[in-house]
Protein backbone atom coordinates (compact mmCIF):
# COMPACT_ATOMS: atom_id res chain seq x y z
CA UNK A 1 0.00 0.00 0.00
CA UNK A 2 2.59 2.45 0.99
CA UNK A 3 4.39 2.14 -2.34
CA UNK A 4 1.54 2.88 -4.45
CA UNK A 5 0.95 5.86 -2.10
CA UNK A 6 4.74 6.86 -2.91
CA UNK A 7 4.45 5.92 -6.68
CA UNK A 8 1.12 8.50 -6.96
CA UNK A 9 2.55 10.94 -4.60
CA UNK A 10 6.06 10.68 -7.19
CA UNK A 11 3.46 10.67 -10.51
CA UNK A 12 1.98 14.32 -9.25
CA UNK A 13 4.94 15.64 -8.31
CA UNK A 14 6.20 14.68 -12.09
CA UNK A 15 2.52 16.26 -13.19
CA UNK A 16 2.82 19.68 -11.27
CA UNK A 17 6.71 19.69 -12.59
CA UNK A 18 5.58 19.00 -16.41
CA UNK A 19 1.93 22.17 -15.90
CA UNK A 20 4.69 24.47 -14.44
CA UNK A 21 7.35 23.73 -17.64
CA UNK A 22 4.46 24.15 -20.05
CA UNK A 23 2.72 27.47 -18.39
CA UNK A 24 6.10 28.93 -18.22
CA UNK A 25 6.85 29.22 -21.58
CA UNK A 26 5.04 32.08 -22.45
CA UNK A 27 5.43 33.67 -19.26
CA UNK A 28 5.91 37.18 -18.58
CA UNK A 29 7.63 38.86 -15.97
CA UNK A 30 4.38 39.70 -14.19
CA UNK A 31 3.88 35.71 -13.29
CA UNK A 32 6.73 35.38 -11.41
CA UNK A 33 6.99 32.06 -9.91
CA UNK A 34 6.36 31.17 -13.52
CA UNK A 35 8.42 33.15 -14.85
CA UNK A 36 11.16 32.17 -12.75
CA UNK A 37 10.35 28.59 -14.39
CA UNK A 38 11.06 29.86 -17.58
CA UNK A 39 14.55 31.86 -17.17
CA UNK A 40 15.90 28.43 -15.25
CA UNK A 41 15.04 26.33 -18.38
CA UNK A 42 16.05 29.12 -20.73
CA UNK A 43 19.84 28.89 -18.71
CA UNK A 44 19.45 24.67 -18.69
CA UNK A 45 18.60 24.48 -22.68
CA UNK A 46 21.41 27.35 -23.00
CA UNK A 47 23.55 24.49 -21.56
CA UNK A 48 22.40 21.81 -23.78
CA UNK A 49 23.96 24.23 -26.94
CA UNK A 50 27.56 22.58 -27.61
CA UNK A 51 28.97 24.99 -29.72
CA UNK A 52 29.60 28.66 -29.88
CA UNK A 53 27.38 28.82 -32.79
CA UNK A 54 24.48 26.86 -31.36
CA UNK A 55 24.70 28.73 -28.32
CA UNK A 56 24.59 32.41 -30.58
CA UNK A 57 21.75 30.85 -32.16
CA UNK A 58 19.48 30.09 -29.15
CA UNK A 59 20.16 33.63 -27.07
CA UNK A 60 18.90 35.27 -30.37
CA UNK A 61 15.96 33.25 -30.52
CA UNK A 62 15.93 34.67 -26.21
CA UNK A 63 16.22 38.14 -27.16
CA UNK A 64 13.15 38.30 -29.50
CA UNK A 65 11.68 37.21 -26.56
CA UNK A 66 13.19 40.07 -24.48
CA UNK A 67 12.06 42.60 -26.63
CA UNK A 68 8.64 41.50 -27.29
CA UNK A 69 8.65 41.29 -23.31
CA UNK A 70 9.57 45.15 -23.38
CA UNK A 71 7.11 45.63 -25.96
CA UNK A 72 4.69 44.22 -23.41
CA UNK A 73 5.81 45.93 -20.22
CA UNK A 74 5.24 49.37 -22.50
CA UNK A 75 2.08 48.27 -23.68
CA UNK A 76 0.36 46.66 -21.21
CA UNK A 77 1.44 49.73 -18.84
CA UNK A 78 3.51 47.60 -16.47
CA UNK A 79 5.95 50.28 -15.79
CA UNK A 80 7.49 48.28 -12.77
CA UNK A 81 8.54 45.83 -15.32
CA UNK A 82 10.58 47.93 -17.68
CA UNK A 83 13.74 47.90 -15.51
CA UNK A 84 14.54 44.54 -14.91
CA UNK A 85 13.04 43.42 -19.12
CA UNK A 86 15.44 46.34 -20.03
CA UNK A 87 18.49 44.77 -18.41
CA UNK A 88 17.70 41.54 -18.76
CA UNK A 89 17.29 42.72 -22.56
CA UNK A 90 20.56 44.45 -22.59
CA UNK A 91 22.35 42.39 -20.52
CA UNK A 92 21.70 39.18 -23.29
CA UNK A 93 22.35 41.59 -26.27
CA UNK A 94 25.82 42.17 -25.06
CA UNK A 95 26.61 38.34 -23.85
CA UNK A 96 25.85 37.62 -27.78
CA UNK A 97 28.08 40.55 -29.03
CA UNK A 98 30.98 38.85 -26.73
CA UNK A 99 30.27 35.33 -27.69
CA UNK A 100 30.63 36.56 -31.40
CA UNK A 101 33.85 38.44 -30.75
CA UNK A 102 35.50 36.06 -28.53
CA UNK A 103 34.78 33.21 -30.94
CA UNK A 104 35.12 34.91 -34.42
CA UNK A 105 31.71 34.35 -35.55
CA UNK A 106 31.93 35.88 -39.05
CA UNK A 107 28.58 34.43 -39.94
CA UNK A 108 26.83 35.15 -36.79
CA UNK A 109 28.06 38.59 -36.89
CA UNK A 110 26.12 39.63 -39.90
CA UNK A 111 23.11 37.72 -38.29
CA UNK A 112 23.48 39.83 -35.04
CA UNK A 113 24.21 43.08 -36.86
CA UNK A 114 20.43 42.84 -38.63
CA UNK A 115 19.03 41.86 -35.51
CA UNK A 116 20.41 44.34 -33.57
CA UNK A 117 19.44 47.09 -36.05
CA UNK A 118 15.92 46.18 -36.58
CA UNK A 119 15.59 45.38 -32.99
CA UNK A 120 17.11 49.66 -32.84
CA UNK A 121 14.13 50.35 -34.62
CA UNK A 122 11.44 48.78 -32.47
CA UNK A 123 12.73 50.51 -29.38
CA UNK A 124 12.89 53.74 -30.93
CA UNK A 125 9.02 53.15 -31.23
CA UNK A 126 8.47 51.87 -28.24
CA UNK A 127 10.63 54.63 -26.90
CA UNK A 128 8.19 57.05 -28.49
CA UNK A 129 4.80 55.49 -27.59
CA UNK A 130 5.99 55.53 -23.70
CA UNK A 131 4.43 58.26 -21.70
CA UNK A 132 7.41 60.77 -20.67
CA UNK A 133 4.87 63.38 -18.77
CA UNK A 134 4.39 61.08 -15.59
CA UNK A 135 6.79 60.64 -12.59
CA UNK A 136 7.26 57.91 -14.31
CA UNK A 137 10.94 57.62 -15.46
CA UNK A 138 11.66 54.15 -16.62
CA UNK A 139 11.69 55.49 -20.42
CA UNK A 140 15.31 56.12 -20.06
CA UNK A 141 16.43 52.44 -19.73
CA UNK A 142 14.42 51.68 -23.01
CA UNK A 143 17.08 54.72 -24.34
CA UNK A 144 19.83 52.74 -22.67
CA UNK A 145 18.98 49.72 -24.62
CA UNK A 146 19.12 51.56 -27.26
CA UNK A 147 22.11 52.88 -26.77
CA UNK A 148 23.86 49.77 -25.90
CA UNK A 149 22.68 48.42 -29.15
CA UNK A 150 24.93 51.25 -31.11
CA UNK A 151 27.48 49.82 -28.12
CA UNK A 152 27.09 46.43 -29.26
CA UNK A 153 26.93 47.13 -33.32
CA UNK A 154 30.81 48.77 -33.04
CA UNK A 155 31.74 45.90 -30.86
CA UNK A 156 30.65 43.18 -33.95
CA UNK A 157 32.63 45.65 -36.39
CA UNK A 158 35.84 43.27 -35.00
CA UNK A 159 34.60 40.26 -36.37
CA UNK A 160 35.50 39.81 -40.39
Amino acid sequence: MNKYRIQLGLIIILAVIALSLLLAVNATPDMLPFFAIKRIQEKVFLKTKSTPRDRVDYMSSILESRLQELKNQVNNKSYGYILPSASRYSTLAGQIADLIVANNLADKAEDARKQFLLHRKILDEIYVIYPKNTDNMEYKYIQDDYNYLKLYLDQLEKVK
